[in-house]
């Protein structure tokens, strides 16, 4: 290659300027997790003993629960909890909706409406779901509410998405909420794996990616 060739593949490359980045990390995630956890209990406390606050705690909850949500995915999407983690379900607890009733559409401007009629508040259910669509739910979230005073269970919030709600609610104790937020906190990737597969399988070509973490 002539030196005046590469010369002007220098300067093509240097028009094309730099690009800077970095990889994905866990902290930055977690640290913000961490932090609406704290305040999903806080406003929570504050909503279920009926506190006198300079703020509206339902607003700060939804706004909570929005943003741990957010976390929760990008933690699963860039690949920063195990593999094991990501596959194994969580324990939840569920309240259906009536069978016997008619469905009645909740307002758009409301958050929480309509749940007497909608749903069996005489029992929850306990359910395994994996980390990937709680945090979907919670994310895409058309119902949050608080539970107070109920008979049959207790205290707690009721989180469900826009597809989920006609048939369910999920129904977190304070506690529970917690430990959801501690799973994806605790767990820990110790080693990870990045390379290319191609369309057999084979570990060559530059068409699709694989990664492992353990």
């Amino acid at each position: 290659m002539q030196q005046e060739e590469i010369e002007e593949r220098l300067e093509r490359m240097r028009k094309l300027g730099s690009v800077s980045s970095s990889e994905w990390q866990a902290y930055t995630w977690k640290n913000e997790l961490a932090e609406q956890k704290r305040r999903i209990e806080l406003h929570l406390g504050d909503a279920l003993r009926d506190n006198e606050t300079e703020y509206n705690p339902y607003h700060m909850l939804e706004r909570a629960i929005g943003v741990a949500a957010v976390c929760m995915r990008r933690l699963i999407e860039c690949r920063l909890v195990t593999d094991r983690f990501r596959d194994t379900a969580l324990e939840v607890h569920e309240i259906h909706a009536k069978a016997d009733t008619d469905w009645r559409e909740p307002f758009i401007s409301q958050t929480a409406s309509e749940i007497f009629n909608n749903y069996d508040l005489t029992a929850r259910r306990t359910e395994k779901r994996i980390p990937k669509v709680i945090s979907d739910k919670m994310l895409h979230a058309r119902v949050i509410g608080v539970l107070s005073g109920n008979a049959y269970m207790p205290d707690g919030l009721l989180i469900a998405s826009d597809t989920q709600s006609k048939t369910q609610l999920f129904h977190f104790t304070p506690p529970e909420i917690a430990s959801i937020f501690d799973a994806f906190l605790d767990d820990q990737v110790r080693s990870s794996t990045d390379g290319y597969l191609d369309k057999n399988g084979d570990f060559k070509g530059t068409r699709r990616v694989f990664a492992t973490r353990d």
